[in-house]
C-alpha cells in the first residue's frame, strides 16, 4: 500500500459548502434596524420604515425555508423580521403618544380661551399694584 494518491486525485473539501446568502436578507435586516432606531429616537417616524423590514424578512425566511440548499442568510432575514416588528410596535406607540399629546395641547388651549375673568397678566398687575 502506497501513501501517494493516484494521479488526478483531488482531496474532498472539508465540510459541506454553504449556499450563497439570499440577496435580500441583508436588506430586510437594514430596514428593521433603521426602523427601530427611527422609532425610538425620532418620535415614531420609524413606523414608516420598519414594516418593510418586517414584511421583507418574513418573505425571505419563507423563501429560504422552502429551499434551504439554494440560499443561506436566514439569520439576517430573521433579524430583519424581528427588528421590523419591534420597530413597527414602538413607532405606532410613539405616534399614538404624539397624537394624544397634540390633542391634549389643543384641548388645553380651547379651555383656556373660553375662560372668563382675569388673565394672568391682569392678576400680576393687581398683585403688583396692591404692594405699591
Amino acid at each position: 500500500m502506497t501513501s501517494t494518491p493516484p494521479p488526478g486525485y483531488q482531496p474532498a473539501p472539508y465540510g459541506i459548502p454553504q449556499p450563497p446568502p439570499h440577496p435580500e436578507a441583508n436588506t430586510a435586516m437594514i430596514f428593521g434596524i433603521v426602523g427601530v432606531c427611527l422609532s425610538v429616537m425620532c418620535g415614531g417616524i420609524g413606523v414608516f420604515v420598519a414594516p418593510f423590514g418586517w414584511i421583507k424578512g418574513k418573505r425571505v425566511m419563507a423563501e429560504i425555508d422552502a429551499n434551504p440548499t439554494a440560499y443561506s442568510g436566514r439569520g439576517n432575514a430573521q433579524a430583519g423580521f424581528i427588528t421590523g416588528l419591534i420597530g413597527t410596535i414602538f413607532g405606532a406607540l410613539m405616534l399614538l403618544f404624539w397624537v394624544a399629546y397634540v390633542i391634549f395641547i389643543i384641548v388645553m388651549i380651547v379651555i383656556a380661551s373660553r375662560e372668563t375673568g382675569t388673565t394672568t397678566f391682569d392678576s400680576v398687575n393687581a398683585m403688583l399694584s396692591s404692594r405699591i
